[in-house]
């Protein structure tokens, strides 16, 4: 077999023709070996967004779901066609009840989008989220914190060292708070609603983006120390919303 990697449409492709004197099995087995360079620079993860669904007002903040998205994608270089994902979207919801669902997709590197479809029960909201705070900084310069992806690594290791935590705080190497696991922080300080900025390293949420463009939060600079007088703290994202959260003083680390 003539083995050949080429460039077609802007990608890299295997071909190859079997002659008279070839052992197949040696030459598929050759095949194979020079088909690994495809997939040696492809990502072992992949995007990911959790969309909520409601009956009457359908996806809860879609644009700022697909404008996530199409950023990492773009950062990334994932195959992504905007247009086919709205499409499949809306054929989606033609097998949902009238109840809520979450939505939670993953787009490969190849461009293929697998979907979660979760019904949703309804949320006690009026119960306090217990938070626990990270015992070691992240490192604002790491990408995976402005992109939603499946490498939640970080996240993991935070979650498992307070097992008796709904949520833990995250904070950088200048001791500035950044978010929680799973959602962004919102805290009301002399009767202001902060967030942290993106740049203190934090995933900018699709309902922060919403609260923000209608000046319902703003940004600001939260240290630990500043943290720690909040009068209420709330951890949002577009699934959950708002829900009020309490420090665990007695398990900070």
């Amino acid at each position: 077999m003539n083995n050949k990697l080429v460039i077609h449409d802007g990608k890299l492709k295997l071909g190859g023709v079997t002659v008279w004197y070839s052992a197949s099995s040696d030459e598929y087995q050759e095949c194979q070996v020079k088909a690994q360079v495809l997939t040696l620079n492809q990502p072992d993860f992949s995007l990911l967004e959790t969309i909520l669904w409601q009956p009457d007002d359908g996806y809860f903040v879609l644009d700022y779901h697909l404008q996530r998205l199409q950023a990492s994608a773009i950062y990334f270089d994932f195959d992504f066609d905007i247009n086919n994902l709205k499409t499949q979207l809306d054929k989606l919801t033609k097998s949902f009840s009238n109840q809520a669902y979450k939505v939670r997709l993953l787009l490969d590197y190849g461009g293929e989008i697998r979907y979660e479809i979760i019904p949703l029960s309804p949320v006690n909201n009026q119960e306090f989220v217990k938070l626990g705070m990270c015992c070691t900084p992240v490192d604002s310069t790491n990408i995976f914190l402005y992109h939603k992806t499946t490498n939640r690594q970080i996240y993991e290791i935070a979650k498992a060292a307070f097992p008796d935590c709904d949520d833990v705080i995250l904070w950088n190497e200048r001791g500035e708070i950044t978010e929680t696991c799973i959602g962004n922080i919102v805290v009301d300080l002399n009767g202001e609603l902060l967030t942290p900025p993106v740049k203190c390293g934090l995933l900018a949420g699709t309902f922060r983006a919403d609260l923000l463009e209608k000046s319902k939060i703003k940004e600001e600079i939260i240290t630990v120390d500043k943290f720690k007088y909040s009068d209420h703290i709330y951890i949002i994202n577009s699934v959950q919303k708002w829900r009020e959260a309490v420090l665990n003083t007695a398990i900070i680390r």
